[in-house]
């Protein structure tokens, strides 16, 4: 019986490991747009952005886990879709906010969406000069080398959530307090990075190019 769970366990791990990583592939070489335009008081409409993204992503997630047993078990993964999509929209709206929007590229979005729960995996994606941060830019390769990373890294907290929900109550209601500060700890990255680029001129300065990333290098 318990080898017959580990099984399980290890199977449903190995399927989130690889979903993790094609998902965030995908959502941060395709930016989102934004309708927003910058105002003259950012940070206020920023809170609300955050707010509304914490509870959208918070319900979205607890009415997925509902039903419980198997079923809720295989919503992980458009659980997790739909979580990343309302975050990759979050840092663009954000950004347009600050009237940044022209910087927000593939490897700010990865800092934005993971650097609050991956800050190992992507610290050297950035080096902070005073009260900035610049962020490099790097190579396809290494950045589907830096993605399987996060996927890998998000897999096991992923399986233990998926199997969480094997108990309808708890699993709805701990999946939609993770979402929630997971949300809530995106916008406050994406905060603080696009509001210190607003506080400085020029703009172009925060990001370099670079060849080489955590231990990955190009030939």
């Amino acid at each position: 019986m318990d080898n017959d769970i580990y099984t399980e366990s290890e199977g449903l791990k190995g399927y989130i490991q690889e979903k993790t990583s094609s998902i965030a592939f995908d959502f941060i070489t395709k930016i989102p747009d934004s309708l927003l335009c910058p105002v003259k008081n950012p940070e206020k409409k920023v809170k609300k952005l955050i707010q509304k993204a914490t509870k959208k992503s918070a319900l979205y997630s607890a009415t997925l886990s509902l039903p419980g047993g198997p079923i809720g078990v295989f919503t992980i993964i458009p659980d997790l879709t739909a979580i990343w999509r309302i975050q990759a929209q979050l840092v663009a709206d954000i950004a347009a906010t600050y009237g940044q929007i022209a910087v927000l590229n593939r490897e700010t979005m990865i800092w934005c969406l993971f650097r609050h729960s991956a800050a190992q995996i992507v610290r050297d994606l950035s080096v902070r000069t005073g009260t900035r941060i610049l962020i490099h830019r790097i190579s396809s390769p290494i950045v589907f080398s830096l993605i399987k990373k996060i996927g890998l890294h998000h897999s096991s907290k992923l399986t233990q959530r998926a199997l969480l929900r094997f108990i309808p109550i708890l699993g709805s209601i701990g999946s939609g307090t993770y979402a929630y500060f997971d949300t809530l700890g995106v916008g406050k990255t994406a905060n603080a990075y696009f509001k210190a680029l607003n506080d400085h001129s020029p703009i172009e300065d925060s990001i370099q190019n670079t060849d080489s990333i955590d231990g990955f290098e190009l030939n």
